[in-house]
């Protein structure tokens, strides 16, 4: 067995005890992961689930979104700041509901034309939605990665051809969903970004960070 398939498999193992249980996790509804992925873009999971499943209830598909009025959409998603946010989703709102008939894209380069869409937001929609492995990385995944394989982190690493090539060795074909919330899981509660638990670490043995500290 490789190192990534040991990876892969330690991290399995770990979150089926610590996985946190979110409400747009327990669903393959493409509208509720969407927004999801849209509330969370810069702001923490916690943040998002006091007001997801309100919002989800007042605001049940993009054509809702679309006929609301704004100044009850920025009320509603003030909490989690990022006002610019707001003016996106009636936008997104409005190409889905006017153009496309209510369908979400279903391909990453579609996706990504939609205002405020990056790569995070429709890589961890396209896994989370349709279950398509895509190398995706953010902050915390590349944190994980420069720890246990040693690289050097900068603030381009999120676009590094060895980072998106890393994670995608290690993302399973078959429900890279569950993999994916269990490398973000691992990362907030153990690969921390200041205070690493390396000692309860299921990684420390392939760490490379951990082995040095």
């Amino acid at each position: 067995m490789s190192n990534n398939e040991i990876i892969r498999q330690k991290l399995l193992e770990w979150s089926k005890s610590n996985y946190r249980d979110y409400p747009w996790r327990r669903t393959t509804d493409p509208y509720k992961i969407l927004i999801a992925e849209i509330m969370l873009h810069r702001t923490s999971a916690d943040q998002v689930n006091r007001i997801y499943d309100f919002f989800i209830e007042k605001y049940p598909d993009f054509n809702v979104i679309n006929e609301a009025n704004i100044e009850e959409l920025q009320n509603d998603l003030k909490s989690l700041g990022l006002y610019w946010r707001v003016n996106n989703l009636k936008l997104i709102s409005k190409r889905i509901s006017e153009c496309n008939n209510g369908e979400i894209p279903s391909s990453k380069e579609d996706l990504t034309d939609l205002p405020g869409i990056g790569d995070y937001i429709a890589g961890a929609y396209l896994i989370s939605a349709h279950q398509k492995k895509c190398a995706l990385l953010d902050s915390n995944i590349v944190r994980v990665i420069s720890r246990v394989f040693g690289y050097t982190q900068t603030d381009h690493s999120r676009r590094s051809k060895l980072y998106s090539e890393t994670i995608d060795s290690i993302l399973p074909e078959d429900n890279p969903r569950k993999f994916l919330f269990a490398i973000l899981d691992f990362a907030h509660f153990i690969c921390k970004s200041r205070t690493p638990d390396c000692v309860t670490c299921p990684l420390l043995e392939l760490c490379i960070y951990g082995s040095n500290r």
